[in-house]
């Protein structure tokens, strides 16, 4: 095991939900400003409804998007149509992905966009997918590889043909970085987190100094 990691196990996806929640508030509480790095997917909605009814007066928190498939915000699938959708009735600044055509120059908007704002990355909500990755950073893919703090195109043809994701650097200098796994689909998945293997989720694990694993698995 990868002495880093700390696993949470809850008995069901509501539980681990309201305990991220918690933690996050732990982190709010004691912070002026902070930013937190949402993702996509069905796992976290209910993690964010509750966020967004917590926290629906705050002005001093800042949410970017740790992803997102290269289509138009408009579109269902979109992450950062999602994210929209619950945080728009709140003060919070939402730090708004802008798809453009040429995926590279979507990345390099974004980065500037979020570095502009965001000189330390406090908080990121994290999946893991069946395969091991994170965010969008895929098995075999070319993201992997990258050496920039930010955010890169990156070819997956799942879905979509190119994903916009944060970097492993970027994702390394998070603060407090939470994996957020639940559901029986992902139980063999939860079971290789944490080991001495080659799977991106486990190649982050082991560039950071803490991780810790919310599951229900």
């Amino acid at each position: 095991m990868i002495n880093s990691l700390e696993i949470i196990k809850k008995k069901t996806h509501e539980e681990c939900s309201k305990l991220l929640l918690e933690l996050i508030s732990e982190h709010i509480n004691k912070s002026d400003t902070i930013n937190i790095g949402l993702s996509g997917g069905s796992t976290p909605q209910l993690f964010y409804e509750l966020f967004a009814n917590k926290f629906h007066k705050y002005n001093n928190i800042s949410l970017w998007t740790v992803d997102e498939r290269h289509i138009d915000t408009s579109e269902n699938i979109s992450n950062q149509n999602m994210i929209n959708s619950i945080f728009k009735d709140t003060k919070l600044d939402i730090i708004e992905y802008v798809y453009d055509e040429d995926p590279h120059v979507s990345a390099e908007n974004y980065t500037n966009k979020v570095i502009e704002k965001i000189d330390k990355f406090n908080v990121a909500v994290l999946g893991v997918g069946e395969d091991g990755h994170i965010a969008s950073l895929f098995p075999h893919s070319k993201a992997l590889d990258s050496n920039k703090k930010g955010f890169v195109e990156n070819e997956v043809n799942i879905l979509t043909k190119w994903r916009i994701t944060s970097t492993y650097k970027l994702l390394t200098d998070v603060e407090y970085l939470y994996l957020f796994v639940t559901g029986k689909n992902k139980k063999e998945v939860v079971q290789m987190i944490g080991k001495e293997n080659n799977l991106p989720v486990n190649n982050l694990i082991a560039q950071r100094k803490k991780t810790v694993l919310l599951t229900d698995q």
